[in-house]
């Protein structure tokens, strides 16, 4: 048998029967993502829930204005009027989440829809919860309404007058390709962080633990190459990464596809989305991108004086992955090109959102491939080079 394959089948039994390692590596992707996403939704689907039900408190300031507005959204049941309080402490109270609206009739919003004019009606809101404004929304638009087609009575016109034209909105992309590319930037986030963390505490183990347990010399004395217990050593982590990165997006689609609170119709798209071919697409990247991680992390390993050490070494590295991952999901215009096929890990992101959308150019893939492939034979030659120094191995 190979010395190399002899030395990858005891690193993974030795790194089976790590529980830290296992808990990272099966654990959390199966277990704390569909937890944290089902929490999550749970928790949103609640919230809008609540938002929905309770009454919409309103502070109103009429100005002796808009009589029959005001009385419209007293009728409504859900809503509460609060007519002492000052326009300026709107802001403040809505900030406090003591009021939901505020609304201030201009002084002349009367004589202005009696001239035939525009009234003038100020809402003051909050932005990041729009539902107690929608709600109200459709009994201020009823007005709007009804006070328009009355003009238009007046004029013997109908409303077809004064809106000439009429927009119909025809996406150019379809129904997955929009959701995909919305979900492509947060599904990085969970396979590549994952390879690196399943990558990291097996790294950690096979060589820093090595050094603690005082085996890394009886390793060295075994019939093998330095290159051959290096590539044993370095497959085992890499299966480690690998199948962490792919139990990490087995756990979401679990946490969708069991999940009570998605609705039916982004079910089916997910089932879409995660088909075989994108799957395999996907593993062809995690496999190049978790050998280049090794790279990084077996000669930070192998520095270490000790696992304390190697965790203050190699931790800021997921710093290092989590900011191009930002870029991709913050920016969504970022396309991928030549030039960012050539971006260490944003281009697997890149291309992770193009898979899930179903756009992915096949030439653009070989691209990202090929610059991974690159990448990971630099993280390999690292290997070679600091394994292959005695003053590394033994640094005590």
């Amino acid at each position: 048998m190979i010395p190399a394959f002899t030395i990858f089948q005891k690193e993974i039994k030795e790194t089976l029967r790590d529980r830290r390692t296992l808990i990272i590596m099966i654990g959390m992707p199966l277990l704390l993502i569909p937890l944290i996403l089902s929490v999550a939704s749970k928790v949103a689907s609640s919230q809008a829930e609540a938002e929905r039900e309770k009454d919409v408190r309103i502070g109103l300031v009429s100005n002796d204005n808009g009589e029959e507005l005001i009385e419209r959204l007293k009728r409504r049941q859900d809503v509460l009027v609060f007519e002492d309080i000052p326009p300026k402490d709107f802001k403040k109270f809505i900030r406090e989440d003591s009021l939901d609206l505020g609304l201030v009739f201009d002084s002349g919003f009367d004589a202005a829809i009696e001239s035939g004019k525009t009234g003038t009606l100020e809402v003051f809101h909050n932005s990041t919860n729009e539902i107690p404004f929608n709600r109200v929304k459709t009994t201020i638009d009823n007005y709007h309404t009804e006070i328009r087609d009355d003009r238009l009575a007046k004029l013997n016109a109908t409303p077809q007058l004064v809106e000439p034209t009429s927009v119909e909105m025809i996406d150019a992309y379809t129904q997955r390709e929009n959701f995909g590319k919305m979900v492509g930037g947060f599904l990085p986030y969970i396979f590549v962080l994952f390879c690196l963390m399943g990558a990291m505490y097996p790294s950690i183990d096979l060589f820093t633990g090595e050094k603690e347990r005082s085996t890394l010399e009886t390793i060295l004395t075994v019939p093998a190459s330095r290159i051959q217990i290096l590539s044993g050593k370095m497959m085992a982590i890499v299966l480690a990464g690998v199948l962490s990165g792919g139990l990490a997006i087995l756990g979401m689609y679990l946490a969708i596809k069991f999940n009570p609170e998605v609705p039916d119709m982004i079910q089916n798209i997910i089932l879409q989305i995660l088909n075989p071919t994108a799957i395999l697409q996907i593993l062809l990247l995690i496999i190049p991108l978790t050998i280049f991680f090794a790279g990084i992390l077996i000669p930070a390993s192998i520095y270490a004086r000790n696992f304390k050490e190697a965790q203050s070494i190699i931790q800021p590295m997921l710093i290092v992955v989590i900011i191009p991952l930002a870029i991709v999901a913050t920016l969504p215009n970022l396309d991928l090109t030549f030039a960012t096929a050539m971006i260490p890990i944003v281009n697997v992101g890149l291309a992770s959102r193009d898979i899930v959308a179903g756009t992915m150019n096949p030439a653009m893939f070989v691209v990202v491939f090929a610059s991974l492939v690159v990448l990971a034979g630099v993280g390999i030659g690292l290997c070679v080079r600091w394994f292959g120094q005695e003053g590394n191995l033994l640094r005590i």
